[in-house]
């Protein structure tokens, strides 16, 4: 089962919608804010961040800006959403399938509620990949396979969504049409949000998929106020070897 923004013919502004949504939800309400607070107590060395599969960007913006803690920021994303180029930001334009890109040594890749969106032997390779090159990564996951976890989705997908719509930015009045007069955006974010929840991984499932890796891989959860999130961690040794 995939979700509908991951296949090629979905249309690219209903994706777009999606994910200006999903960027915009978990910004408003601090999801990410414990692991903010996590990278800046590891006062990392200052280096470029590569975030993988970005969507809109903004939850990688917003990251980047308010840890302060690297050097500048580039997106990248099967499906690129917007064109940002600024002094510290920017998103690559052409598409980059994370299966198939090279990866650099002194770069910090992270992903952010993407993770979920692969199988597993594409996310050990993803793994693997990265650690063969001697970086530091991590996938932070927001959703985990439980009953609370779906009621939260489904109901920020539905009544959250007709809430919050009118605050989005960019503001369209296309993705008003598409929410409030023709519902389609509701569904097609419902729907994901619920395949989603299905496909997502608990720590203890993360930690037994990378059992064997020892140290390069740590896998582990960080809560918030009202929700938690898993990190997956890798940090390899030096000289590249995992």
């Amino acid at each position: 089962m995939n979700e509908l923004e991951d296949l090629p013919n979905f249309p690219a502004w209903l994706r777009n919608f999606q994910t200006d949504f999903i960027g915009f939800v978990v910004i408003r309400f601090k999801v990410y804010q414990t692991f903010i607070k996590y990278i800046r107590s590891l006062s990392p060395p200052r280096q470029p961040m590569t975030d993988l599969c970005s969507g809109s960007g903004e939850v990688a913006i917003h990251i980047f800006k308010e840890s302060n803690c690297y050097s500048h920021l580039t997106l990248s994303d099967k499906f690129p959403n917007r064109l940002i180029n600024t002094d510290k930001v920017c998103y690559i334009s052409k598409s980059m399938d994370v299966l198939e890109m090279e990866f650099h040594s002194g770069v910090c890749y992270t992903m952010f509620n993407s993770f979920h969106h692969f199988k597993d032997e594409d996310k050990l390779k993803i793994a693997q990949n990265i650690l063969a090159s001697g970086s530091q990564s991590y996938f932070v996951e927001i959703l985990e396979p439980n009953i609370v976890c779906l009621l939260k989705v489904v109901g920020m997908t539905t009544v959250g969504n007709l809430l919050l719509t009118p605050f989005i930015r960019p503001f369209s009045f296309t993705r008003l049409f598409f929410t409030y007069i023709l519902p389609v955006n509701i569904f097609t974010i419902t729907y994901d949000g619920i395949v989603s929840v299905l496909k997502s991984r608990s720590l203890h499932t993360y930690r037994k998929l990378f059992d064997g890796y020892g140290d390069s891989i740590n896998v582990f959860k960080l809560k918030n106020d009202f929700s938690s999130i898993i990190v997956i961690q890798l940090h390899p040794e030096p000289n590249g070897n995992s």
